[in-house]
């Protein structure tokens, strides 16, 4: 062994072990000190910033396949009352909220309603369902020519709610406009469609 190699391994045997040292110990502190205040400051951020996220999707389905129509001598006629539909379509919106806090009516700025808008008239509001069962708190307010409109209201959190509509016609879009504040609204993809 060389002098100092020896005398370097006498200098480490007399200072012990690296837990017994004073400054281990004091640059331990400085970083779980460190951590704790990076934890802290996220945590207030989570807490003072809460993410609100509206996910909407769009599915359309044909109430008699189109190959299906001309099958027959008879004329398969649909009518809603009165009136006759030429190519009836169910149209569902499904609206989900998908963040950590509840969406309320207060995120609807100035009142204003979500719109709904596929290009063509809804004949009419079909169903409504929501999951859970009591989660209702978003209305339609009415529908026509200019598609639907639904009033502000409170989807709470992990609740959605899905629209049945029916129309006259293949939707040539399918659009949901919003006037809501601090939150990030989102469309699902893919959209489903068929016949």
């Amino acid at each position: 062994m060389t002098p100092t190699l020896a005398a370097a391994i006498d200098v480490v045997t007399a200072a012990g072990p690296f837990w017994s040292n004073e400054t281990f110990w004091a640059a331990a502190g400085v970083v779980v000190g460190a951590g704790a205040a990076a934890g802290g400051m996220y945590a207030t951020h989570r807490a003072a910033f809460p993410k609100r996220r509206l996910v909407y999707s769009f599915s359309s389905s044909s109430l008699v396949q189109r190959h299906q129509r001309n099958i027959s001598a008879n004329v398969l006629h649909i009518r809603l009352g009165e009136r006759e539909l030429h190519n009836p379509r169910l149209v569902g919106l499904r609206l989900e909220n998908t963040g950590r806090r509840d969406i309320s009516s207060a995120q609807f700025d100035q009142g204003e309603p979500l719109r709904i808008d596929l290009g063509l008239p809804v004949v009419e509001l079909v169903s409504m369902a929501a999951e859970p069962p009591s989660a209702l708190g978003l209305s339609p307010d009415g529908w026509g020519d200019h598609g639907m409109t639904i009033r502000p209201g409170r989807l709470g959190t992990g609740e959605a709610i899905t629209y049945t509509l029916l129309v006259d016609g293949d939707p040539s879009f399918y659009r949901l406009t919003h006037s809501l504040v601090d939150v990030k609204v989102k469309e699902k993809f893919p959209r489903k469609t068929d016949g």
